[in-house]
């Protein structure tokens, strides 16, 4: 079968020896809509990573698609129910919980922004790069303040128990875990408004779908703290960015760091104008980060040989 792996030349080689096994492979360096749309009717299976939405009009145009494959534990960058309607296969990271609490760089990275935001490390950074030595960047302490997880999964478990690791209260919003779940992980079961109203500092954690897409607006950002730092590294569409920018630029909260931005599927060949980046220029209480939260070199490996093995024995069953 024809392979087609979009992550291209980063695909690391113990990775790429499983797949070589498995069936013909290209590795491409695909990075728009335009050049995958023309590439995928080729192949039987595509391996993806984040950056490439596998819409209608690119499913419909990989005639003879099997196996979809990503190596992420989201799927909003691939249309899965249509791809089911056409019999193909979608493989991810989603339910493999064993595997997955040994990867950690995404809420490593969530904490990192925490920290960040908290210190305000950046501007304090660039001061003393410009011969500037001053105490003026006083930012507050972790110990003892609250931190609200939401989604309190695998990342939301890690961020929670890094939490109390820093000393910090920890509250947690998830209806589908049970109370004996908080009490294992250490932390206090809330209302979702209760946490908004208690958190000094939020992490979120939830995948995206209808009952979350926009959870985080308005109505959200008024019940909270004017202190209160937010960051997320789940995805961009569960905040309303629009009001998440009237809250900072009226003072309503202090900070928002985020790895992933709401439209950052249709960035395609043109990423500009984009309205938190332009805020992010000007003000120092953001922080955005280009989705690197998974991309360390130890997770990068281990979700690559991870994925790489699922195609396998996949193909093992078409076979």
């Amino acid at each position: 079968m024809k392979i087609l792996n979009t992550i291209g030349s980063a695909y690391v080689d113990e990775a790429k020896n499983i797949l070589d096994n498995a069936g013909e492979v290209d590795y491409l360096d695909i990075n728009s809509q335009n050049q995958l749309e023309k590439k995928i009717g080729d192949y039987e299976i595509a391996v993806v990573g984040l950056g490439l939405n596998y819409d209608k009009k690119i499913i419909d145009a990989g005639k003879k698609l099997k196996i979809i494959a990503t190596a992420s534990t989201g799927t909003d960058h691939i249309d899965v129910g249509y791809a089911k309607k056409r019999g193909i296969t979608v493989l991810s990271l989603k339910d493999d919980r064993e595997f997955l609490d040994t990867v950690t760089g995404t809420a490593e990275l969530a904490f990192l922004l925490v920290l960040a935001l908290s210190r305000n490390l950046l501007p304090a950074a660039k001061s003393a790069l410009s011969y500037c030595w001053t105490e003026k960047f006083r930012g507050h302490n972790l110990y003892q303040k609250t931190l609200g997880v939401v989604g309190l999964g695998r990342l939301g478990t890690m961020v929670a128990r890094y939490g109390k690791a820093f000393g910090m209260e920890v509250v947690a919003f998830d209806p589908y875990q049970d109370e004996k779940y908080f009490s294992i992980v250490g932390c206090k079961k809330v209302e979702f408004e209760d946490l908004l109203e208690e958190s000094d500092v939020i992490s979120i954690h939830v995948h995206l779908n209808k009952e979350t897409e926009n959870m985080f607006n308005k109505k959200s950002f008024d019940l909270m703290k004017n202190s209160v730092i937010i960051v997320n590294t789940s995805r961009g569409k569960i905040i309303d960015e629009k009001d998440l920018l009237d809250a900072l630029s009226e003072k309503k909260i202090a900070g928002y760091g985020t790895d992933v931005l709401a439209d950052e599927l249709d960035f395609n060949d043109k990423f500009e104008n984009n309205a938190l980046i332009e805020y992010a220029k000007k003000n120092e209480n953001m922080i955005v980060t280009p989705h690197i939260g998974g991309v360390t070199f130890e997770s990068r490996e281990a979700t690559d040989i991870f994925i790489a093995k699922k195609v396998a024995k996949e193909i093992n069953k078409l076979s």
